[in-house]
């Protein structure tokens, strides 16, 4: 973890307040922008609708999740202890390592934690099942479809733990009892892993929340629902980096700060610089530049929330973004009002931003019919001839 995530770390707590545990803010952001999207999406078309259209997305990302750990731990077989292993490894991270060893038993394996980004957010139950659920049945599909992942309780229905079993389908066994322990499995993670494993699962949640709702409601309405709430977020992270009740800060104290958050965000690109009262940086990697345009307008609303906090002088723009087709991406802040300088179009942004996608669906991240809608929704925004 690096020195600005750890200065920003917020503390969370369990419903039940008995365990506090660090939430480093790129995953209290991202999540909570997720959960934004996902609650508003909720009230306008139902959990029903959310679910069906979300389990092709959540499919994928169990089948990625499920190459990541054969990776990661050298898996080579598709039974029992793979597949709990797999996931186990991956609530590990989002539990900031509050959960229990892993337990293979006659019966099946038991997983049980008691912490969860889904709790502190205070985010609607129904998430659970349109992630984990999800995710789970992706798992089995990619390692062993003749295994199941049933969930028995949740954090999120306060239950003081989320646990789940993983069995055969066959198999009729007490899930209360699953027989004797054959033996447990433990995990020691850095917490370097901790942080990579849990930003993967929140940044993955902003970006299948964000495309389900582009199917089911449109670009227009899930922008018109997710900005006012993403800026919101903004001023309150804003506040949190500066320490205070925030409007006392300057353009220098915006650039330092925002500066910060790029780091925190993963980017990588120039030096911000200060020209008057004018900021610019160029990004020339990000973790969304495969992500719907979408999802960075959110990151635009939250950069433009931080500098409202510290100066509402000032607002943040992007007048080039990697998720759109450009090469880089480019933002600016500066004084309200003040007139933007208009930026020399790049060539050929629509070759870049097919490249992205196919890129993506090589290494299996989208399948191909989410390769279709995205380029679709390009030609639409008309970033694809």
């Amino acid at each position: 973890m690096s020195d600005k995530e750890t200065t920003y770390d917020l503390t969370g707590k369990t419903p039940d307040s008995s365990i506090e545990f660090p939430i480093p803010l790129l995953r209290y952001y991202v999540f909570e922008c997720a959960t934004n999207v996902f609650r508003s999406l909720l009230g306008e078309v139902g959990a029903n609708q959310i679910f069906e259209a979300s389990k092709e997305y959540s499919k994928v990302w169990g089948i990625n999740m499920a190459n990541m750990a054969r990776q990661r731990f050298g898996l080579k077989g598709s039974e029992l202890e793979d597949l709990a292993l797999s996931y186990y490894w991956v609530h590990y991270g989002t539990s900031f390592g509050h959960i229990k060893p892993l337990e293979i038993r006659d019966g099946g394996a038991i997983v049980e934690l008691y912490v969860c980004p889904v709790t502190v957010i205070n985010a609607p139950p129904e998430i659970c099942i349109a992630m984990s659920h999800n995710i789970a049945q992706g798992l089995c599909h990619a390692m062993n479809p003749e295994y199941e992942f049933v969930f028995t309780h949740h954090l999120s229905n306060n239950d003081g733990c989320c646990r789940y079993i993983v069995k055969k389908k066959s198999s009729k066994v007490n899930l209360d009892d699953l027989g004797s322990l054959q033996k447990t499995i433990p995990l020691n993670l850095s917490q370097d892993e901790i942080n990579m494993v849990s930003g993967g699962v929140c940044y993955a949640s902003l970006n299948i929340f964000t495309s389900v709702s582009i199917d089911l409601i449109g670009s227009e309405r899930t922008l018109e629902l997710a900005l006012p709430q993403a800026k919101e977020l903004g001023v309150k992270v804003g506040k949190h980096l500066i320490g205070g009740s925030g409007g006392n800060g300057n353009i220098q104290t915006i650039m330092e700060k925002l500066e910060s958050f790029s780091s925190i965000q993963g980017q990588i690109g120039t030096p911000a610089k200060l020209n008057g009262s004018v900021i610019e940086k160029e990004i020339k990697e990000c973790p969304c530049k495969g992500s719907p345009p979408e999802v960075c307008k959110q990151f635009e609303a939250i950069s433009n929330g931080v500098c409202e906090a510290i100066d509402p002088n000032y607002e943040f723009a992007y007048d080039r973004m990697m998720s759109k087709g450009d090469s880089t991406c480019h933002w600016v802040v500066r004084k309200k009002g003040e007139p933007a300088k208009e930026k020399p179009k790049e060539e050929a942004p629509s070759d870049d931003a097919v490249k992205t996608l196919t890129m993506r669906f090589a290494r299996g991240e989208i399948t191909e019919e989410e390769l279709e809608k995205k380029v679709a929704h390009l030609r639409k925004l008309s970033l694809v001839k």
